[in-house]
Order: structure tokens, then sequence, then C-alpha cells
């Protein structure tokens, strides 16, 4: 699964880059979700106001260039 979505705190993670710093701990399981589907992303980013995590987003590793 590339994606996971925190239902409680409306936002998006990128699975490989999910991190205690995202601050979904806390989440219980039944409002957690994972998904491959960009097309669902994207629906709950502009009808539902979902984010994506900025933390996943600007994560990088030693190996990225």
């Amino acid at each position: 699964m590339n994606y996971f979505i925190d239902h409680r705190k409306k936002s998006i993670h990128l699975q490989k880059f999910a991190g205690d710093r995202c601050g979904f701990v806390g989440t219980p399981a039944a409002l957690r979700e994972f998904t491959n589907c960009v097309n669902y992303i994207n629906q709950l980013i502009q009808a539902k106001r979902y984010k994506k995590c900025c933390y996943c987003e600007t994560f990088h590793t030693s190996l990225e260039d």
C-alpha cells in the first residue's frame, strides 16, 4: 500500500515515510486505512478537506539525491 489515511486527523501519509513525527500514533486502528488508489486520495483532498502530511511530503532519506 502506498498511502496511509488517518481519518481522525483527516491526514494522508506516504506509507514508507509515515512515522512518530506524523502524530498518528494515538489514532485508533478503526480510524486508519491503507490504499493504493490515487483517485480516492484526490477525492478525500478535494471533497472532504483531507491534507497530505507535511512530514511525509518533505521526508528525504540519505539515499535520495
